[in-house]
């Protein structure tokens, strides 16, 4: 795909998000992009929380125009460089044998923001995008939130029926660590409701959280795909509006 058909900025390896924080709904949110948008992006982060590659790709999907809104729905609870550290698997899976239930415990909050800006009628589309467990928030919760499109970044917990409980436009986008039978059924559901309105992007080369936490912004091919996952979402974004 063309890295300029929606003429994103250049990806920095040192970078400084062009975001700020504020209360939305209860929750501590990073919000980025013009005031007077009328469509907006609710982003579900992934286990890293707010670092800086989610933030520059928060920030990249906000230079198209639209705004981008990202709650801290693990209330500063994230997982950390010290949990994958030798000698620490016990804390990493004590870590991350709660996420299942995160994914439950959230959805409803997620919900109750996607009401909170539709009873603002401040934006005439939102979408959702989630990463890694943040993909099983948005698409658990659509039936209640009922956004205008999902997008999926390395999903996680991920189950071939997901593409059964939704009826609006979807992209995906896994990594190597994705079941691609998952990920193909789920499209496939997609594709019989909305025809020719659905992306599914494999990206076999790289890891799980490519797009978020573990991007390497570095330069090489690591960034190109970041690159390239970016122009996919603003595409698909432009592509249902």
């Amino acid at each position: 795909m063309s890295g300029d058909c929606c003429k994103l900025p250049p990806v920095q390896a040192e970078y400084e998000p062009k975001g700020s924080y504020s209360e939305i709904n209860g929750f501590k949110t990073y919000a980025v992009g013009p005031e007077n948008a009328k469509v907006a992006v609710v982003s579900v982060y992934d286990v890293f929380g707010y670092l800086p590659q989610i933030l520059q790709g928060a920030d990249l999907i906000a230079s198209q125009g639209y705004k981008v809104l990202m709650p801290d729905f693990l209330l500063g609870d994230y997982t950390t460089a010290e949990h994958f550290a030798p000698g620490n698997e016990e804390k990493r899976n004590a870590y991350f044998s709660k996420f299942p239930g995160k994914v439950d415990t959230q959805t409803e909050p997620y919900i109750k923001y996607i009401q909170s800006l539709k009873s603002s009628n401040k934006y005439d589309k939102i979408i959702s995008i989630g990463y890694c467990w943040g993909y099983k928030v948005i698409f658990n919760g659509q039936k209640n939130a009922k956004v205008d499109a999902l997008i999926g970044c390395h999903p996680s917990f991920a189950a071939k029926e997901d593409g059964d409980n939704v009826d609006v436009p979807i992209a995906l986008l896994p990594s190597q660590g994705e079941d691609m039978d998952v990920m193909n059924a789920i499209s496939k559901a997609a594709e019989s409701k909305n025809p020719g309105k659905n992306v599914l992007k494999h990206y076999p080369d790289m890891p799980h959280g490519w797009m978020a936490a573990r991007g390497d912004l570095k330069g090489g091919k690591a960034t190109d795909e970041y690159v390239d996952g970016y122009n996919v979402v603003a595409k698909f974004i432009k592509s249902v509006l």
